[in-house]
């Protein structure tokens, strides 16, 4: 920033410093915990897609990192922040990869308070310990939890008592092939096709397709101005950046719900 920092902006400038920058590391004292702490100059680091390099190295109680390819002196130094969602990448670090293979929208789904097999639907979940569903990139689309949880959710009495009373055989139900009654897998699909298609229908209702594409475009020409010179003003620089990892990060996540979409579609084909 080439203007100085007002009073208001301080706190929320020094917060954002930190919390985009720290890291778990362990600690002596508690073992099995881990603590947040900064790490100097690796923590500058920008990310890159690859394979983690950065490891904790106990016997010098400090941070081993090694470079992912060669690199000449004066070379900008990455690292891989790991397998992160472009959600949890703006959210924590503040920026979006327009190209990042593991992207993935997260649904939070949870069984019915209503539901007289509600206590059958959770010993089985419990068997599974599902910890995220998510939509994926192709070719997965539907990770394994995603489906599990599904299947049972849409279960039948029959079908719960069925796979409760052998609780060993549940890790099956993550798999796609797995063996199962035409009627609850077509009621799965038929479910999972309703949630796209409402959460597709969440984006369209505050932002149509078309009019994300035309104003990202429009956000494009802006930047080329701005790299012209033609922008100097520190907060519209900042606006300008910002607005346009929102709409790529909407543009990203429509996208993988799009394609889940057609793949369920086809499922419910076969």
């Amino acid at each position: 920033m080439s203007s100085p920092l007002t009073f208001p902006q301080c706190p929320k400038w020094a917060v954002s410093t930190v919390m985009t920058r720290q890291n778990l590391v362990p600690t002596e004292v508690q073992p099995t915990e881990d603590i947040s702490a900064l790490i100097p100059y690796w923590e500058m680091a920008n990310n890159r897609n690859g394979k983690i390099t950065s490891f904790y190295d106990s016997a010098t109680r400090g941070m081993s990192c090694t470079a992912q390819e060669a690199c000449k002196a004066g070379e900008q130094f990455f690292i891989y922040y790991g397998d992160r969602s472009n959600a949890d990448s703006l959210v924590h670090s503040g920026f979006v990869d327009t190209n990042n293979p593991k992207n993935y929208v997260e649904l939070r789904l949870g069984l019915s308070l209503t539901d007289t097999l509600s206590s059958q639907r959770a010993r089985l979940l419990a068997q599974l310990n599902i910890q995220s569903m998510r939509v994926l990139p192709s070719p997965e689309y539907i990770s394994g939890e995603l489906l599990a949880f599904v299947r049972v959710f849409n279960m039948s009495s029959d079908q719960l008592e069925h796979w409760c009373g052998n609780l060993e055989r549940a890790v099956d139900l993550l798999h796609i092939d797995c063996a199962l009654e035409t009627d609850l897998e077509t009621r799965t699909w038929q479910y999972l096709y309703q949630r796209l298609k409402l959460l597709i229908g969440v984006l369209e209702s505050t932002l149509h397709e078309a009019d994300e594409v035309q104003q990202l475009e429009a956000l494009k020409l802006q930047h080329k101005s701005q790299e012209n010179g033609d922008e100097d003003d520190d907060e519209a620089v900042a606006k300008l950046e910002i607005d346009t990892m929102l709409l790529q990060y909407r543009q990203l996540e429509r996208r993988i719900l799009n394609d889940a979409l057609l793949y369920v579609q086809e499922r419910l084909k076969v």
